[in-house]
């Protein structure tokens, strides 16, 4: 299936494919991120297992469809090369955990110059994509739990970026 190729390649680059980080100069408390985390990989596996999962958790929300499967299969494959296009333009920027590193630079250009947390949005909208092609009851379920870490996470990394860079952050949140 085309969206489990999909997320192979982004567990691969997200694996080995990008340069490695700075050093922290201030990050968020480890308990956080490793709660935020864990309910992140429980909503990616919900959505991921999809029609495998047993019980009423695997139960279709819909009837499967060849428009909604090509339509999340789509949304699956320009998701995870938004975000993997993303992470690409941060380079030594990016941290796995909420973190401000050592000489980080402030990112407006590429995908940061169309939506304020690129990566997010594209593991969002491959997971959306997801969850239509395989239409059960826990991968909605996951798709929910993905967005709400998801959700948590950018608004923490907000708070973190403002303190940074102040007004110039301030600006791009408006504009």
């Amino acid at each position: 299936e085309i969206t489990s190729v999909c997320w192979m390649a982004f567990w691969i680059y997200w694996s080995f494919g990008a340069p490695r980080r700075r050093p922290s100069k201030r990050k968020v408390a480890r308990t956080f991120t490793m709660l935020n985390t864990g309910l992140l990989y429980l909503g990616f596996l919900l959505v991921l297992l999809g029609r495998s999962v047993p019980g009423s958790l695997g139960l279709l929300i819909v009837p499967p469809a060849i428009p909604i499967d090509v339509t999340g299969t789509v949304f699956a494959i320009m998701g995870v090369a938004f975000a993997i296009w993303s992470r690409q333009s941060l380079r030594n920027n990016w941290s796995g955990e909420v973190a401000i590193t050592e000489g980080q630079q402030f990112m407006q250009s590429g995908p940061y110059a169309i939506v304020r947390h690129p990566i997010y949005a594209g593991m969002l909208l491959a997971l959306l994509g997801t969850t239509l092609v395989s239409a059960t009851v826990g991968s909605l379920l996951g798709f929910g739990l993905a967005i709400l870490s998801l959700w948590k996470k950018a608004h923490i990394e907000e708070q973190f970026l403002l303190v940074e860079f102040g007004e110039q952050y301030a600006n791009y949140q408006r504009e």
